[in-house]
Formats: structure tokens, sequence, C-alpha cells
């Protein structure tokens, strides 16, 4: 005798699962207008009233839409400033070279590239660094002496943000373990004093003594460019916050860990770089992706000491006689890239996180 089959499942209300309740339905219509407004904002802006890129730039004042003309004009100020326009290769290479090493690396760090070993991420860290500075710089092997003076655009914001956060991670990291531990009081009292100190006062506080008290401790006849000293400040400022998200993950680990390892015979060198960092690190992603982005934002801020990233050539594109109308178009192109570089970054921090949750379970 053939079973009866089994009844079939109730069919779902598509519309009550998508929908959910009355207000929750309305606020997805509410935000579902929204989103098509804004989104046909932006496309009659950059699309549909347009002035494209090959007509000339008095044509632009009869449109109501973006001048992409602007763009062919003045794409390559925005994005080396008044660095030599013959030059421009030299800076072109050198943003190129340190957004592929960005690149290795968040992708490294997400598994994606397992075959290049942290040893070789090291040597292209130490590879990449310096000759970004002389190509910048020039003055060796024909290549014309560029002062620092004239270093403007997406170089700056890339030296200042990547080279920054690379020096500043692994000194957060040594405060943290010397916050962290009890072997050397006064170690772990003078880590206090400096994280407490760097994150209690604002961040345009510690660059203005960067670039104007900095040099007056150097020795009688030393030079530091602005834009060296600004980067020095930036390192010791953002490894103040990353110490304390390690060091939230240290605090994070059950005291077993070290008992453990102590049990094992383990030094306390080794049971902090065995045991407890990698674990704290791990533990630690979320807040420091999110500390990453902060610093890599608020790179920006050096403006204010007349140092021109990419914001700042920006604006100095469209400050000329004649070119006012088109702020629009330049800040554009500025909150593109952070867009576009931060969207990176996050997806870098969603991997990772998926990743810890794969492991945990």
């Amino acid at each position: 005798m053939i079973p009866a089959a089994p009844p079939p499942p109730q069919r779902r209300d598509l519309l009550r699962q998508w929908a959910g309740t009355p207000l929750t339905a309305l606020v997805s219509a509410v935000s579902a207008a929204l989103a098509i407004w804004a989104i046909w904002i932006v496309l009659d802006w950059a699309v549909l009233s347009a002035s494209p890129p090959q007509r000339p730039m008095h044509a632009c004042a009869e449109t109501a839409g973006a001048c992409w003309r602007f763009y062919v004009e003045k794409s390559r100020f925005m994005l080396f400033g008044t660095y030599p326009y013959q030059d421009h290769w030299r800076p072109g290479l050198a943003s190129m070279l340190l957004l592929a090493l960005s690149g290795v690396v968040g992708l490294r760090i997400t598994g994606r590239l397992d075959r290049i070993t942290p040893r070789v991420l090291v040597a292209l860290w130490i590879a990449t660094i310096p000759a970004a500075f002389l190509l910048m710089g020039g003055g060796w092997a024909g290549l014309d002496r560029v002062d620092m003076s004239r270093w403007n655009g997406l170089p700056v914001l890339l030296i200042l943000s990547v080279i920054a956060i690379a020096l500043a991670f692994p000194l957060g990291v040594t405060l943290a373990v010397l916050r962290h531990q009890d072997r050397w009081p006064v170690l772990r009292r003078a880590a206090v004093v400096y994280i407490e100190t760097m994150r209690g006062v604002p961040m345009v506080t510690v660059l203005f003594v960067g670039v104007f008290v900095l040099p007056l401790t150097l020795p009688p006849g030393t030079r530091i460019s602005p834009v060296m000293a600004t980067l020095v400040a930036l390192i010791l400022f953002h490894a103040s916050y990353f110490a304390e998200d390690v060091r939230g993950g240290l605090q994070s680990l059950p005291e077993a860990q070290t008992e453990a390892a102590k049990a094992l015979g383990l030094t306390w060198s080794q049971t902090m770089g065995l045991v407890l960092l990698p674990q704290a690190l791990s533990r630690s992603l979320p807040a420091l992706v999110n500390s990453v982005i902060g610093a890599y934002k608020d790179t920006s801020l050096v403006v204010v000491l007349g140092i021109h990233d990419l914001t700042s050539t920006a604006r100095m594109a469209f400050s000329e006689p004649g070119w006012g109308q088109y702020a629009l178009e330049a800040y554009a192109f500025v909150g593109i890239w952070f867009l576009l570089s931060c969207a990176f970054l996050s997806w870098i921090g969603r991997e990772l996180h998926k990743g810890q949750s794969a492991r945990s379970h």
C-alpha cells in the first residue's frame, strides 16, 4: 500500500514576509521613495542635464548639471597639485605603489593571498615606503629634485594615511602590551600616561605641535619638512587608539590562557607573543578596522596646517578666478574617492568578521 503523501507546505504570504507590520511597510515604502528620489537627482545632475567632456568649458554655463569638461581640465591638478607637470608620472607611480600595497595587505589579511607570507609583506613595506619617497623627492638617477612643499594631492594623502597607519600599528601594539603587563610598573605607567594624553587632546593640537614645536626640539641646523613632521605626529596620535583597541582584546581573554601557558613552561614573552597577542588581535579586529577608517578620513585635517592633500587641491582647483561655480564637481571627485576607498576598508572588516565568526563555530 502506497503511503499517503504529506500535505504540501503552506504557501507563505510573500507580501507579509517582505513588508512585515503596517508600520514597517510604511517605513520601507518611504525609504524606497527617498532612495529613488536621491538616485534620480544624482542621475539627472551627472548624466541627463550634464555637459559632456568633449564640449568646451563655456558650454557648461548653459547646463544645470555636471560639467565633465572640468575634470578634463583640472583632474591632474586635483590629483597632484603644484607638482611639476612634466613629472606627474612620478607621484602617479608612487600613488599606485602605495595603493597596490594597501590592496595586497587587505586581501592577505582576509585570506585571499595566502601565498604571501608575513615576511614577504614586511619586505614589501620596507621596499615600497622608501621607493615612494625617492620617486616624489627625486635627486637621483637623473630625476629632478622636488621640494616637499610641492608635494600635493593624492600622494600626500596616501603618504600621511597609509604610512602613518602602517607605522602606528606596531607602536600601538607595543603600547598595549606595556599597559597590560605588570612586570615593569614604570613602563606600564609611562604607557598609560602616553595613551591617555594622546587620546585626551584633539588631533589638530597634536598636528600643530608636530609642525611647530617638533622642529624646535631638533639640534641646531636640523630641518624637517611640514610633511614629515605631520607624519610623525599622525603616527604618535593614531598609535594611542590602536593601543586601546588591542588592550581591549587582551583584557577580554580569560585568565586561564595565561595560567595554561605558565603550566606549559612558557616564558612571559612566549606567552604574550604565541598565546595572548594573536587571540587579542583577532578579537580586536572590528575595533581596529574602525580606527583605521577613522584615521584615514581624519588625514584631511592636515589642510589646517597648509599641507595640500586631495581635499585641499580640489578646493584650489575651483578657487581660481572663473572656476568658482564648479565647487560641486570638485568635491564630488573627493567624495567619490573617499567613498570607494572607505568601502574597500569596510569590506575588509566584514570579511574579517565573517572569518572570525566561522572560526568560532
